[in-house]
């Protein structure tokens, strides 16, 4: 029997210790820059974004999805009232495989936008299924493909690919020596790095493709979906190859094309290495598609006008686009066409396509152009907006956002300080923000983008902690910087001169004997707690390294303690190690908490007490949909710090993402929620001419009705934490119920318009 109870408290432990270790996305925290207060400002950056619009909560409005190629990540974000408010409940319920890039298009005529996407050697496709007010699904497709020319008898049946095909004909000679004509299946395969175009091009409405060629990167294949022809509906992707050169026209190099030739008969020679992205769309209102194209090392958003027809098109020349501002990138400026501002009419907007930071060229700070159409759907004309679309609601200081925490005036609070990769300058920089509320309700104020003007340094890569390196009992600033010329990183420090905030006699920067990859971190800790300041040095291979400290206080010496610190060693799958250490449960032993290149976290609950047999925890994140705590990628090569920002015994983890944005995650207190949610619906009564706001502690539906029971909405999802708008305009007075749909269960609570 005691064996029995052994097994059973061996079994609850992992569940004990993960239950401690429970967090909710947090958007509270108010943020004002340059006096406005930003909407989204935990919303975590862009960099790379690819534009698409979808009904993401069965409300029948457009919604925006947003995927970052440098995060690899899905963002979400509701039309809300005609305004864009960031939820990222919806992010994890996209599939995991979204590589590259992501087109969403309805292409069954459902009314649901479906995924088109990159896969090594082609696209793949995920039909949404999801149910009217349900959670969003998808179904992966698979494609049927014909039998090989020539094949023995009894060898002729169908296979199946998740990639999606092409049919082209040609003329087998078979071994027998007869002669056939038969259809060859092969994966539509833009190039690695190309972003294709998926739309109508001909006009009967099931959507087509044209793409890059793989083998000749230089000119356009066009794929004409034949739904319609076999089948008289828009519901299927029975595609065929008319075109290995559509537009007839050769890209040859960076502004270099040939029209009605190749590359090699113009004197141009042909740069098959660099991705290219293409979009399709009638730019001048004459009915025919034009092209917009980029490429990968090139800096300009061209326009090739089509003389001839969508099918059969005649491609002349070149122009940078738009007319009045081009669009104009350190590289690779990608095209989309979505409305963005709710006036019904599709807009441009245009953000580099590339991968991530390839030098100090791109000033990702504003790296999201929108072009309002003043024109019209059949003939539009794009004006230029503004460069920093959905950023300029955002804490937003370009890539690798580096945060740290500190009472830097004396006054009982905590204030932020965030290091970046490069300015618009390129240099790096640390951004300072003053917490102007309480220990318990902070509220964060920008000061300046370059505290103590450390940009003078000439500098990239700054990631900045406040630590007392020196052991005089003051916190020094200590950052790691990275030299352009020779590309080193070192490690530096300013010394501080006050015990409870943060001051200094002189700026005079001095270097730490420490010198590691331009692509590692570094946490200062006391790890062996003998007074003297360590390094764990998070690898770009995945190991985590622990340098001990064996010389005095301000005579700092490391040596290289343990390779694998937490049995973590290099990894193909764990890299770009960052790591932080605190209490995070509240049982007096401090805890490791690391991000990586996928964007996830991971705990090691007391990593001193179990670094012989460490149980790693990832699954802390809660999902309103599932109601159950999961993984989640929040934006690639993360940074991750313990700040108790909410004066609790748990304190909450503040993460700083690739893609140059922060991220906060509150502890829930290690439980689930209670069984009823908690509804408040104010103001009740209100007018027609009033909005009705909705604050719920958990995500869950919602449908309005009339005293009679007359439905008025489709389920709404509203999301936890967050006040939810909804306009009743229109709606005569009187008493309505607004029900919940939670658990299996329904509750009502009743409003008044008069």
């Amino acid at each position: 029997m005691r064996l029995r109870v052994f097994f059973f408290l061996l079994v609850l432990l992992p569940l004990s210790a993960s239950a401690q270790f429970t967090y909710v996305m947090d958007q509270s925290i108010p943020v004002e820059e340059n006096g406005k207060i930003l909407k989204m400002p935990w919303a975590g950056g862009l960099n790379s974004a690819q534009i698409n619009t979808m009904d993401l909560n069965g409300d029948g409005i457009e919604d925006l999805v947003v995927f970052d190629r440098a995060a690899n990540k899905i963002s979400t974000f509701l039309n809300q009232e005609n305004e864009y408010a960031y939820h990222p409940e919806y992010e994890l319920h996209f599939p995991k495989e979204i590589s590259k890039w992501v087109l969403l298009r309805d292409y069954n005529c459902d009314g649901k936008k479906d995924i088109f996407t990159a896969n090594s050697i082609g696209i793949a496709v995920y039909k949404n299924i999801t149910e009217p007010g349900g959670t969003l699904s998808w179904e992966s497709l698979r494609f049927f493909a014909p039998p090989i020319a020539c094949a023995p008898a009894g060898t002729q049946g169908l296979f199946t690919s998740i990639l999606l095909t092409t049919t082209s004909y040609s003329e087998t000679t078979c071994s027998d020596g007869s002669v056939v004509i038969r259809p060859n299946q092969t994966n539509i395969f833009p190039g690695t790095n190309d972003i294709p175009s998926i739309t109508d091009m001909d006009g009967d409405g099931d959507l087509d493709i044209l793409h890059m060629r793989f083998v000749n990167p230089g000119t356009v294949q066009y794929h004409k979906n034949m739904s319609m022809e076999n089948f008289g509906s828009c519901d299927s992707l029975a595609f065929e190859r008319l075109d290995q050169r559509w537009g007839d026209f050769e890209e040859c190099s960076c502004g270099e094309f040939a029209f009605g030739q190749a590359c090699s008969a113009s004197g141009g020679k042909t740069n098959h290495n660099v991705g290219k992205a293409i979009l399709a769309l009638d730019v001048n209102g004459d009915g025919n598609k034009d092209l917009l194209f980029s490429e990968e090392d090139c800096p300009t958003l061209y326009l090739l006008e089509n003389e001839g027809t969508s099918e059969n098109a005649d491609i002349n020349k070149a122009v940078s686009f738009p007319p009045i501002k081009p669009a104009f990138m350190p590289l690779f400026p990608a095209a989309y066409y979505e409305d963005v501002d709710f006036d019904g009419l599709p807009d441009l907007l245009v953000s580099p396509a590339v991968f991530g930071r390839t030098g100090l060229n791109n000033p990702f700070t504003n790296s999201v152009w929108f072009y309002k159409n003043t024109g019209t759907a059949q003939s539009p004309n794009f004006t230029f907006d503004r460069n920093n679309f959905l950023q300029d609601e955002m804490i937003e200081v370009g890539d690798y956002a580096y945060p740290t925490f500190v009472d830097a005036d004396g006054d009982g609070d905590l204030d932020l300080f965030i290091g970046n990769y490069a300015n618009t300058q390129f240099r790096g920089v640390i951004a300072q923000y003053e917490n102007v509320g309480t220990a318990s309700l902070p509220s964060f104020r920008w000061i300046t983008d370059d505290y103590l003007g450390l940009s003078i340094l000439s500098r990239y890569n700054m990631k900045p902690q406040f630590v007392d390196i020196t052991g005089d009992g003051n916190l020094d600033l200590t950052f790691l910087a990275s030299e352009a010329l020779n590309l080193t990183t070192n490690l530096f420090y300013i010394a501080g001169n006050k015990p409870n905030a943060i001051g200094f006699d002189d700026l005079q920067v001095k270097t730490v004997d420490f010198t590691l990859g331009n692509n590692e971190n570094i946490l200062l800790h006391d790890i062996d707690q003998d007074g003297l300041i360590d390094i764990l040095l998070g690898k770009s291979t995945g190991a985590l390294e622990y340098w001990r400290n064996i010389g005095s206080v301000g005579a700092s010496s490391f040596t290289l303690e343990n390779n694998a610190l937490m049995g973590l060693s290099s990894s193909l799958t764990r890299t770009n190690l960052n790591t932080s250490i605190a209490d995070l449960d509240d049982d007096g032993r401090e805890d490791l908490l690391i991000g990586d290149q996928s964007g996830n976290l991971t705990v090691y609950g007391d990593f001193r007490g179990t670094m012989n047999a460490p149980q790693p925890i990832n699954e802390i994140i809660y999902d309103s949909f599932s109601e159950a705590y999961t993984g989640k990628n929040l934006g690639a090569r993360i940074k991750p710090v313990v700040v108790n920002l909410f004066n609790s015994d748990k304190p909450a983890i503040s993460v700083g993402t690739v893609t140059g944005g922060m991220v906060i995650l509150k502890n829930d207190g290690g439980q689930l929620l209670p069984d009823e949610p908690e509804v408040t619906i104010y103001p009740n009564p209100l007018t027609s001419n009033e909005t009705l706001y909705i604050l719920t502690d958990r995500g869950l539906l919602m449908q309005l009705f009339t005293i009679t029971g007359q439905k008025l909405t489709e389920p709404l999802f509203i999301s936890g934490n967050q006040p939810y708008s909804l306009s009743v305009n229109g709606m005569t007075p009187g008493l309505y119920i607004a029900r919940f749909h939670y658990g299996g269960k329904t509750y009502g609570q009743k409003f008044v318009i008069y």
